[in-house]
């Protein structure tokens, strides 16, 4: 339980970080039209997972919901070093237990 709230706050806060404390839950939550993919840049997901998982740990399959959030940082173009700078300064605290991403993440 501890880690999934580990994980939501952690996105909320890069969230606020990244597009403000009102754009930013607006930005993660917005839906592409149908027929549209998820992410314009496939290799940007993969990316923004890696740095997540780098600073704040292992996403694990709970963290899979926040998979369009991911996306959505993407298509608003921040770029990777942005978002390694903002989870670091979301995850103060790097954890230590089997979702750390000592352990290997999804982005590995």
């Amino acid at each position: 339980m501890e880690h999934r709230l580990h994980i939501d706050t952690s996105i909320q806060l890069i969230g606020k970080l990244l597009f403000g404390s009102e754009q930013g839950p607006e930005v993660f939550e917005t839906v592409r039209p149908a027929g549209q993919p998820l992410v314009d840049d496939w290799s940007c997901l993969k990316s923004m997972v890696r740095a997540f998982e780098t600073h704040c740990g292992s996403l694990s399959q709970y963290g899979m919901k926040h998979m369009r959030s991911l996306a959505n940082i993407c298509n608003a173009g921040i770029r990777e070093e942005t978002m390694a700078k903002v989870s670091a300064q979301a995850c103060l605290r790097f954890p230590s237990n089997s979702w750390s991403s000592l352990h290997r993440g999804f982005s590995s």
